[in-house]
């Protein structure tokens, strides 16, 4: 017997659609919140890198707002752009793997695990978004987690498998440790040690200031905190 299937409701373009007004959204609040910035630069300068933090966070939730609010309309204008375009499937291929593709699908799952947006940076300070490395310590990947954490997380890592090296999986993995280890710590300094050094050493400095003990980290720490914060207040 034959079974004849309905075709489907939608298309292509219908989906397509959805995911451009959503990636489109996203970029408006992105470029809201540089602007947004550099309104307020005159107003964080000076400021502690607490304060430099919250008002990163409180940006991001403005900007957000405005953009999910129709913005200045990038995403309707980008809407009707598609329209008038013709087939536009062989455009949109998968580029999986490439470093700007990546910190797209990275800022989005960020959001969604409701995180600052600075912590797009940690893979860039890792790996340099690369989801192959490798480092001498035997983490890997985009996030370069280690195997025990990896699968305390969620991941598969075994001699056939190790999805430490499929960047949406480690993505979903690694924010969910960067989540469990805030519930912990409440710093986002000790978060960042926890996730270089881990948890153990981290312990030893709650209640201390890491700017004010650098030399107490080991050098890579010491240096991995020195880059994100140099990164963070670049962007």
């Amino acid at each position: 017997m034959r079974i004849t299937l309905p075709y489907p409701s939608y298309t292509f373009m219908d989906y397509l659609k959805r995911d451009v007004r959503k990636l489109a959204e996203e970029f408006e609040a992105i470029m809201l919140k540089q602007v947004l910035k550099e309104a307020f630069r005159p107003v964080v300068k000076g400021k502690s890198f607490y304060q430099r933090v919250y008002y990163d966070m409180f940006l991001e939730a403005v900007s957000k707002k405005l953009a999910e609010g129709g913005g200045v309309g990038l995403a309707d204008y980008i809407l009707k752009s598609l329209e008038r375009t013709g087939n536009l499937k062989d455009r949109f291929q998968d580029r999986g793997t490439q470093p700007n593709t990546l910190r797209a699908m990275v800022g989005t799952l960020v959001r969604r695990y409701g995180l600052p947006s600075w912590v797009t940076l940690i893979p860039e300070v890792e790996s340099n978004y690369n989801p192959k490395a490798v480092s001498r310590k035997g983490a890997a990947g985009l996030w370069q987690l280690m195997p025990e954490t990896a699968r305390r997380f969620g991941l598969r890592v075994d001699d056939k498998v190790d999805e430490r090296f499929d960047p949406v999986r480690s993505t979903h993995a690694a924010l969910r440790y960067i989540r469990y280890l805030l519930d912990k710590f409440k710093r986002w300094e000790l978060v960042l040690i926890a996730y270089n050094w881990g948890e153990g050493n981290a312990e030893r400095f709650k209640g201390l200031n890491p700017w004010e003990n650098l030399n107490r980290l080991p050098e890579e720490t010491k240096n991995y905190l020195i880059r994100f914060r140099d990164l963070m207040l670049k962007g």
